[in-house]
């Protein structure tokens, strides 16, 4: 994912860096002169990636929140890499996907419309293991473009831009 965003514009854009983790999309986005919420369920992740802002000079909010459930507002960029792992249940957040890896990551494609600008896009990183096809066919509301593709071990990992299909009729 960092990879890829190295290849974007973001100076003066909005960005939303949702389950950010250790921050440093977020944070790689700030230094480009983005205005950047990070948002995480995990309240800890949150303040280190605030803090981390701070000792790089750069303001970034923070948001406790699980998927969009406290997120107002819409945004250019809406970058994700859930939780994907095919799993039984959710017991580790951080890995766990539920069933085909999918729970996380259809709850954040059903909302992103709601969250993207209307030139906005999302980036996801998603797991062959998670489908991607099928995946796409069931969010016909969105466009996607699979932008990267990296093979580790047991998985074939993507990145996905999704943008709003305009093509559809109101």
């Amino acid at each position: 994912m960092l990879d890829e965003i190295t290849r974007l514009e973001f100076e003066s854009k909005r960005v939303l860096d949702l389950g950010t983790g250790s921050g440093v999309l977020g944070l790689y986005c700030a230094l480009r002169g983005a205005d950047v919420t990070v948002a995480d369920i995990d309240e800890e992740a949150v303040r280190y990636a605030t803090e981390a802002g701070k000792h790089l000079g750069v303001e970034i909010h923070g948001i406790t929140s699980d998927v969009f459930s406290n997120i107002p507002g819409k945004f250019d960029w809406v970058l994700f890499n859930p939780p994907y792992l095919p799993s039984e249940g959710l017991n580790d957040r951080t890995v766990d996907g539920g069933p085909k890896g999918r729970i996380v990551i259809n709850k954040f494609l059903d909302d992103l419309p709601n969250h993207i600008s209307k030139d906005g896009a999302a980036l996801l990183l998603v797991s062959s293991l998670n489908e991607p096809a099928s995946l796409i066919l069931s969010h016909q509301e969105l466009e996607f473009t699979t932008l990267a593709t990296r093979r580790l071990f047991f998985e074939e990992l993507q990145v996905l831009r999704a943008r709003l299909r305009h093509d559809l009729s109101s």
